[in-house]
């Protein structure tokens, strides 16, 4: 097209919004304002950043536990994402040095007098959402909630450890909540813990095991970077060499010491069989009339299986980091925040089931497989929530199929 006809282009006219997701901002679409992902993003298969702050204030009252309430901002704290009680509860923590009731099944042995206000808020929102995964019998089936009581003894006594912990929870606190405040601190602790790593590694001692694979653990989740996430995968392979050399092993040692095996060529067509199966969800789904992101977050796997069983070799690296970005944070995120959110347990287990069957195929897929978290045990925690949802008993042809895609894995 000649530049003179694009420069007496018109531009298309459309409402203003100033609650659309920055992603189409930057594009300059118009964006459907969808919750959690709008359909520009869905198109072009990126994690969308929108969240209504209407549609988000209710939201965040069915997401988590009544005694957690991250609610609204707080007023008293602009910006901050901490409810008056979640703030009152942390006050108590602070002024007695106990858990407070409610989640005081989760052991935390801080001196809370040594720690800011937000370090204990965000530590008491890791464990309110622990205490009700396990209150439901699911914190197992998450890959967060399945690592964290690993990491409650050991960030205890280590502020390496702390700093990582407090990162991978004010990810998922801005991620539900999309406070700008909660990802800046974020920032501001992964900076913290590789400082601290760097100088821990300098100095490495058989006592400082725990701390570096916590830390080394939580960075390598929340970096997006190639190199990066390399370079903390070696570490984790170096800091598990060492253990085995000195006969020091830890419990957390065996959490990640193990190899996930990597799918044959010959079994790759297990990737389309889930995308079948996928859909024959979706339809019953639609028959149930489901919550709104339950459906949406279907359609989103779904298309993203549809794109990585695309892949090829000759697929542009670039193509293939972006696909595999977006199916590690959905690994990371999707579990344990739909487990929070959603009191149609079934659906949102089934969703999980697919999600991990889908990773666990992709790995022989794409070339770009070490984006795949290494040190988290997707075929465990596929197992037990086929297991759950047995238990639950609905819909057993679609488990039966599912189960026995997944049986060559």
């Amino acid at each position: 097209m000649p530049i003179s006809s694009l420069s007496r282009r018109e531009r298309k006219s459309h409402t203003k919004s100033f609650t659309g997701c920055s992603m189409c901002k930057r594009r300059h679409m118009r964006c459907d304002e969808n919750f959690p992902q709008c359909r520009n993003c869905t198109k072009h298969k990126v994690t969308c950043p929108y969240q209504g702050i209407d549609s988000q204030g209710k939201l965040l009252h069915q997401n988590l536990p009544k005694n957690t309430l991250l609610g609204r901002f707080s007023e008293s704290l602009p910006g901050r994402p901490w409810s008056p009680e979640m703030l009152a509860n942390v006050r108590q923590w602070k002024r007695t040095g106990v858990m407070p009731k409610g989640v005081d099944c989760i052991k935390v042995t801080l001196q809370p007098q040594f720690y800011s206000q937000d370090d204990l808020c965000f530590v008491f929102q890791a464990a309110s959402n622990q205490h009700k995964l396990i209150t439901m019998g699911l914190s197992k089936l998450t890959v967060i909630s399945s690592y964290l009581p690993s990491f409650l003894p050991i960030i205890s006594s280590s502020r390496l450890a702390m700093n990582g912990f407090l990162a991978l929870s004010a990810h998922q606190v801005a991620s539900v909540t999309q406070s700008q405040y909660a990802r800046q601190k974020k920032y501001k602790y992964q900076e913290l813990t590789i400082q601290d790593l760097r100088k821990c590694i300098a100095g490495f001692k058989e006592e400082h095991v725990g701390e570096a694979l916590v830390a080394s653990m939580v960075l390598l989740w929340l970096c997006e970077d190639v190199p990066t996430r390399k370079t903390f995968t070696n570490g984790i392979l170096a800091i598990l060499d060492t253990c085995q050399s000195i006969g020091h092993q830890p419990e957390f040692y065996h959490m990640i010491a193990h190899t996930t095996s990597k799918p044959e060529c010959g079994k790759l067509n297990g990737l389309q069989y889930t995308i079948v199966e996928m859909k024959k969800f979706q339809k019953v789904l639609e028959e149930q009339q489901p919550e709104d992101d339950t459906m949406r977050q279907l359609q989103l796997l779904i298309a993203l299986a549809e794109d990585l069983a695309r892949l090829e070799p000759s697929t542009p690296a670039d193509k293939q980091l972006e696909l595999i970005q977006l199916l590690r944070s959905c690994n990371l995120w999707l579990p344990l925040n739909g487990l929070l959110s959603r009191r149609d347990h079934w659906s949102t287990l089934m969703i999980n089931a697919y999600l991990y069957t889908v990773t666990l195929y992709a790995s022989g897929q794409t070339s770009q497989a070490s984006m795949i978290d290494q040190g988290v045990d997707l075929p465990s925690l596929l197992d037990e929530t086929l297991q759950r949802i047995a238990l639950i008993g609905s819909h057993a042809e679609l488990l039966n199929n599912l189960t026995a895609i997944v049986s060559p894995l």
